[in-house]
């Protein structure tokens, strides 16, 4: 193990701490994500480990031996961590929620630790701590450059909710929901509206709810409390209309197509930005929330944020789906700017466990169906590995033998913190943990009483024992550091637009370039064993130097030939910027998406240059342009004329039916050039 501690990268100098008050959005790298697990990362406060509720583990949930219980971290132990963090180049940190939680579950088999079965929506659970010490962590972190981020849920609270009929889910056209009167109405079209009805609990739901009475008063803020206001349908199946009506695994779900669930969520949310001057949510299960309630919350919390000072609050939405048109789904329709991309997750894995590049590359083209007017797909939170899923130590394994595990483990992060998006890293990644998916994943970095979790194999190091992983080394933690310093003193990896180069039997390449810098970055990965030497055209004519990693590379004009190492990666500057300047672009007829038919599909190529912004617009007659949307990175194929397309994707429903006009105008260096107009006719 002595010999992987010897592996080593060339690291850039770290820049230096940031003295302010407030984090601001997209500097110094942008956001680069720690998730932080508060009950398993750091115990700051042994005071509050049963939360006020006793030493009996099956009341406090209190247990650290047992997987499934509270282990002590804690507020106050984060906030002695922010060193640590800031040492490893992140500009944000994600904390699983701290809303007070219902301690144990109904059967004393399992505790709240996680987080996810709130019940004081307004409040911190007392294993954690107080609000008090939420605002002194959200101060220390601001005074070093790092936002927080905070885990947020709407879907559920805990639960609370009884059924009189039992748990299993009844559908709508079975029981359709009721008004106080008895009257059918349905619900989506009411959603959010003047016009929903007044409800009853004998009469509207398709089971009938009460509540225990030592439970009735246990939710904060207490509309909570209501029964009315949760969907009372059962569990979920996770299929059809369950997926938004049914209680996840028995936690109540939220009425959210109720005006009074909305603005209650609204306001307590409000209340947290406003008084706590946190940076950002994750969102929980958001796939399980009707977009009615999206459309008016999520504009709200921005509205909330920039009033209190935030330019950019970023709210990455939990849609745990890796197909690209289900995720774009909730971009185009329920006013997200953000998600987690388990898509990308899926395909890094992929590539680093099956050595499948094409399909890595071709995620990338289907960016274009997260672009509109207000987004990019530079926004999404891209993850190798979370709390639920499992780590992307336990994806590698260590079937390869130790060494070609953590470099296996290493590539995988570097194409985290250098392709398109946020990079986010699962606290405890940086020291190899491995274990499983769910509680398995939810190792404690303190002193562990899991026995199980101290002699677990570790990617990088040897067990842990009884030791803190904190006062332990690990390679992983170089990698990072690296990584997190090439994005902080460029900008490419950051804003800059993307141009898959080469992806092949294992060996993948792409471009970042930076309108701001007209410089262009090379990154080759190769997750093959044996040596790889590729032949492909950049867009750049120059020697190029090595910035990070291993590997040679020989240009010849725009063509380079590069000779990477198995299992090995490699970062390229050029010594000159890149001077290519745009000669045309020409806008394809319009037509409707072949694959979706509720959007239409728009191409444009340009000549002349790799790298340019092309943005896209569309006017009924007489009226003025309007923006679609700007795409800046072509698509990659093996089949030229599927290769270097920009694109959009606008939902049809966005247009006046009648005859549309479009256009495309590209820009590089200044320069503007514009296609040809185009018609279609909405029908």
């Amino acid at each position: 193990m002595k010999k992987l501690l010897a592996v080593a990268v060339t690291i850039f100098s770290l820049c230096g701490l940031i003295s302010s008050s407030r984090a601001e959005p997209l500097e110094t790298g942008g956001n680069m994500v720690y998730f932080v697990m508060l009950d398993r990362f750091a115990n700051g406060d042994t005071s509050n480990d049963v939360g006020g509720l006793g030493n009996n583990a099956k009341i406090s949930g209190f247990n650290p031996s047992d997987v499934g219980f509270y282990h002590g971290g804690d507020l106050k132990g984060i906030q002695e961590k922010i060193p640590y963090i800031k040492s490893l180049g992140f500009t944000a940190i994600w904390i699983s929620p701290i809303a007070r939680q219902i301690a144990v579950s109904p059967d004393g088999g399992s505790a709240a630790y996680h987080g996810y079965w709130g019940a004081g929506f307004d409040q911190v659970d007392p294993h954690l701590g107080t609000m008090m010490d939420f605002k002194n962590f959200v101060d220390d972190a601001h005074k070093v450059g790092l936002k927080v981020i905070l885990d947020i849920v709407i879907n559920h609270t805990a639960d609370v909710v009884q059924y009189q009929e039992g748990n299993t889910y009844v559908s709508i056209g079975e029981k359709p929901y009721r008004s106080a009167t008895g009257k059918i109405f349905n619900v989506s079209s009411v959603a959010g509206s003047s016009k929903f009805p007044q409800l009853s609990a004998n009469k509207s739901f398709g089971k009938t709810p009460f509540i225990y009475a030592a439970n009735r008063a246990i939710k904060s803020p207490s509309w909570l409390n209501n029964v009315l206001n949760y969907h009372n349908r059962g569990d979920s199946t996770f299929a059809g209309e369950s997926s938004l009506f049914g209680d996840f695994m028995g936690l109540d779900d939220v009425f959210t197509e109720k005006p009074e669930v909305v603005s209650g969520m609204i306001t307590t949310y409000t209340n947290w930005i406003k008084n706590t001057k946190i940076d950002g949510f994750r969102i929980d299960t958001a796939r399980h929330v009707n977009e009615a309630f999206w459309n008016k919350f999520l504009p709200a919390m921005r509205k909330a944020a920039l009033e209190n000072g935030v330019s950019y609050f970023p709210m990455w939405g939990e849609v745990y789906d890796t197909d690209t048109g289900n995720l774009s789904y909730w971009i185009k329709n329920a006013n997200y700017n953000e998600l987690l991309d388990f898509a990308f997750q899926d395909r890094v894995i992929n590539y680093i466990t099956q050595k499948t590049a094409f399909p890595l590359a071709n995620l990338f083209n289907d960016d274009d169906q997260y672009i509109t007017a207000g987004n990019d797909p530079k926004h999404m939170g891209t993850f190798l590995g979370n709390h639920d899923m499992g780590r992307v130590a336990s994806f590698i394994g260590l079937q390869s033998g130790e060494v070609q595990s953590l470099k296996k483990d290493q590539i995988a992060h570097v194409l985290l913190f250098t392709l398109r998006g946020s990079p986010i890293v699962y606290y405890g990644d940086e020291f190899g943990l491995m274990g499983g998916s769910d509680k398995e994943a939810r190792q404690d970095l303190f002193s562990t009483q899991v026995s199980s979790w101290q002699t677990q194999k570790r990617i990088g190091q040897d067990p842990i024992g009884t030791k803190d992983s904190f006062s332990t080394a690990n390679p992983i933690q170089e990698t990072i550091k690296a990584l997190t310093s090439l994005r902080k003193v460029n900008d490419n990896f950051v804003t800059g637009s993307q141009k898959i180069r080469y992806a092949k039997a294992g060996v993948f390449a792409f471009s970042r370039f930076s309108q701001a810098n007209q410089k262009e970055f090379l990154v080759v990965t190769n997750i093959n064993s044996d040596e790889a030497i590729v032949d492909f055209n950049v867009g750049t004519t120059s020697t190029w130097k090595k910035v990070l990693g291993s590997g040679d590379l020989q240009a010849n004009g725009k063509s380079v030939t590069m000779t990477i190492p198995g299992l090995s990666w490699a970062i390229f500057e050029p010594n000159e910027r890149n001077v290519d300047a745009v000669a045309s672009i020409s806008l394809s007829p319009i037509k409707i998406d072949e694959l979706n038919s509720s959007q239409l599909r728009l191409d444009a190529r340009i000549v002349g240059s790799d790298f340019a912004n092309v943005s896209f617009y569309y006017r009924n007659k007489g009226k003025s342009w309007v923006l679609l949307g700007m795409d800046d990175s072509s698509t990659y194929s093996n089949n030229p004329p599927d290769a270097n397309i920009f694109r959009v994707y606008p939902n049809k429903n966005l247009f006046m039916k009648g005859i549309v006009e479009f256009k495309a105008v590209v820009n590089k260096n200044g320069q503007e050039v514009t296609s040809e107009i185009r018609t279609f006719t909405i029908k």
